[in-house]
């Protein structure tokens, strides 16, 4: 088979009940070129597998295929997971709880294509319509991130995600956990890729519940984390395997 244009890698932790509906979707803003959804039940203890496989035999979904990592180390381990699978020339990275719309993807993979060298940029989504909460913490990791690693970085964690496959070969020390947003990020900056940015709304979880914001405690705990993490890139360098949040994650 020919590579694809696109290859869409999304992680996919326990997210047996979100599954049909984020098939259904991307079926709905799949364009129409050669593309490739690759999901990766990322180590799931819920019916995930027997979902995927289900689902993934309806013919209207011929575009997607799964990778299965037999144990949860991490959403940066299921997300490489997915890339090492990834085909297509360009790449993009987004959640599986149904929070991001797929036309995002499209959209971003659209703004990328038409820069001089696809190759020097990343297209990544930017967060609108949010409470004041959310925004001063998304902000405030910000400032940190950018004074401590002398490097422009804003609203790290949102998605989605686009660049050239070539970003990948850089990426070789990427951590384990839910630092690979900002790793990747800081990554493209560090090599003097353009960041180009798309608004995005993020919506409701459909089913379920987060993987790292169930509770006060776990978002602080995340928070930390990645605090700590700005700090080793800059004074030890990057780490492969990233410190782990208070639970397991996509």
């Amino acid at each position: 088979m020919s590579a694809p244009a696109f290859s869409i890698v999304i992680p996919c932790y326990n997210e047996a009940e979100n599954l049909p509906l984020l098939l259904a979707a991307y079926r709905a803003a799949w364009p129409q070129f050669e593309a490739e959804l690759i999901l990766v039940d990322n180590g799931s203890t819920d019916n995930s597998a027997a979902v995927m496989e289900r689902e993934l035999r309806r013919p209207e979904f011929a575009f997607a295929r799964s990778v299965r990592v037999e144990r949860n180390r991490g959403y940066g381990f299921g997300v490489h997971a997915g890339l090492r699978a990834a085909r297509g020339e360009i790449i993009g990275i987004s959640h599986a709880d149904m929070q991001c719309d797929p036309r995002d993807l499209f959209t971003a993979y659209a703004l990328l294509k038409r820069q001089p060298d696809p190759r020097r940029a990343m297209v990544k989504g930017k967060r609108a319509r949010r409470g004041l909460g959310p925004s001063l913490i998304t902000s405030t990791m910000a400032v940190i991130a950018t004074v401590v690693l002398l490097t422009p970085l804003a609203d790290i964690n949102a998605q989605p995600k686009v660049f050239h496959r070539d970003l990948l070969r850089l990426m070789t020390e990427a951590p384990d956990g839910f630092e690979l947003d900002l790793y990747a990020l800081y990554t493209a900056r560090r090599n003097g890729l353009r960041v180009l940015t798309i608004p995005v709304i993020f919506g409701q979880r459909a089913h379920g519940v987060s993987k790292w914001a169930f509770s006060l405690i776990s978002r602080w705990r995340h928070i930390w984390a990645t605090v700590r993490y700005i700090f080793r890139l800059r004074f030890a360098g990057p780490a492969r395997h990233g410190t782990r949040t208070a639970c397991e994650s996509d």
